[in-house]
Order: structure tokens, then sequence, then C-alpha cells
């Protein structure tokens, strides 16, 4: 079994995948290996990487938080954010000025735009565009599966670490970066049970594996679970020394076809 992150993983900068990707994976499942997503992005913004990779064994959206079966379009995991801890959020978020999303099974909705040229950038790399929508009149009214929030880092870091500090008992937070804005922190903000760790067993059950025989793709600080826990976690040649520090491989980053080339080495 191998997971592959999307962000800065499968996807470059530019919100594309290397044209040697596909056969490289085409190769992997002809030898019997079952092949999923395991990313931040929700089903809906992932759903073209899914179709085009021919990725159909159950995958992790969300950040743990859903687990989805493509082949027969199934459900099998899903865990929403509380409307108590929503509206906290919301009252803490607002007042920050964070630049903010939020996150339906169909949707992702944004309710002012001030940050709009993260908002834009964003929205070209999940291929959705989003809804305008006053946060208000979805809380309680649509399940909500994540928040995310965004940080520059040079003056809003110390702010989101306080955040996360005071939800840390009802809420993860989840951080990765956009390549395309290193400067920047984002944090997916999802329920506490929706543990990438929880739903990589819950996965090891589904198919009847050991850690063992899992392969897990990954650049982000969010990546960080399913890289340890996999037999071979492989951190890609873009991802943080941090990041790298908990694989059992380092291949190149994904703009030189670091995934092909780990698969290669790898799986002979």
């Amino acid at each position: 079994m191998v997971y592959f992150d999307i962000d800065g993983t499968v996807l470059n900068q530019y919100g594309e995948y290397p044209s040697q990707l596909r056969a490289a994976i085409a190769r992997i499942q002809n030898l019997g290996v079952k092949t999923a997503v395991a990313s931040g992005r929700p089903l809906f913004a992932a759903q073209w990487v899914v179709e085009d990779l021919g990725l159909d064994a159950p995958g992790v959206f969300c950040t743990g938080a859903h687990i989805y079966e493509p082949r027969q379009q199934r459900h099998l995991l899903q865990q929403f954010l509380p409307v108590s801890t929503l509206h906290k959020l919301m009252g803490a978020i607002r007042d920050l000025d964070f630049y903010y999303e939020l996150y339906t099974a169909e949707h992702f909705y944004i309710e002012r735009d001030n940050a709009a040229y993260i908002r834009v950038t964003h929205a070209q790399h999940l291929r959705v565009s989003p809804c305008v929508k006053h946060f208000d009149e979805i809380i309680g009214q649509e399940p909500v599966i994540k928040l995310l929030i965004g940080a520059n880092q040079q003056a809003e870091i110390d702010a989101l670490y306080v955040l996360e500090r005071s939800f840390a008992q009802e809420c993860i937070f989840a951080y990765a970066k956009l390549p395309a804005y290193p400067d920047w922190l984002f944090a997916s903000i999802i329920d506490k049970r929706a543990d990438k760790k929880v739903a990589f067993n819950y996965l090891l059950d589904h198919h009847q594996l050991s850690a063992e025989q899992v392969m897990s793709f990954g650049d982000a600080q969010s990546d960080k679970q399913f890289l340890q826990a996999a037999g071979v976690g492989v951190a890609m040649g873009n991802a943080s020394e941090d990041v790298q520090a908990v694989a059992r491989f380092t291949t190149k980053a994904v703009w030189d076809n670091g995934i092909a080339y780990a698969l290669q080495r790898l799986i002979p």
C-alpha cells in the first residue's frame, strides 16, 4: 500500500504533477500495490488527482477527518467539528484578523477577502472556486469538516500558536505550507478525534495489512504521522528538515520527479 500527499508531493508549486508520475504509479499498481491519497485537501478538491492517477483505494482527506472509498463511493469515516467549538473558534479567528476558509463535505467558503492573493492562488491549486457566505449562516446548518487559517510567519505566527494552545483540548491544528507562498503557514483545524494516526490504523484494519507493508509520501508537518507510522516513510526533497528527519528515505523534490525516483528505487 502506498499513500501520497498531494500539495508539495504529487503537485508542484504550479499545481501540476510531472508527466512521468502516472506511468510510475501504474507500474506499481500492476505489481499489486494499492495506491491512495493521504492529504489535507477535501475530497472535492482532490477528486481530479484521484481520477487522473487512478488512485482507487480508500483515501484520507481533510488531514484525517474524512476517509472515502472511491470505487464504491462510500464515506467510511467523517469527523465533523462541533457547533459550539466552531462558534468559539470563529470569534477568536475574526478578532485575530487571520485569513480563513471553511469547509463542508461539498464546498469551501470565505466570508471576506482580506488576503485576496492567497485566496486566488489557493482556489487555483484546489481547482475549485470558493462560495462567499457569512459563516454564521453555515455553522449549525451544514456539517463543517474543517477550518483553514493562514498566518504570515513574520507578523502573525505567535498569535497562531497561542490560538492552537487555547483549543488544544478540542481541536487538532495540522500545519502545512503552500509552495507558492513560503512565508505563510497554514493550519487545517479539525476535530480532536480526527487524528491521522487513527485514520492510518483504521485503514490497516480495512486492508488487513501491517504497517511494514505501507509506504507513505509527504512534505509537510501535517504528513509526519503517516511518514512515521508507515514501514517506509518517504519525505520529498522540498520538505523541511524536521519532516525529512522522521522519514526513512528522502527523495528528490516534487519538481524533480521525486515520487517516480523513489518508487523506482524502493519498489524495483
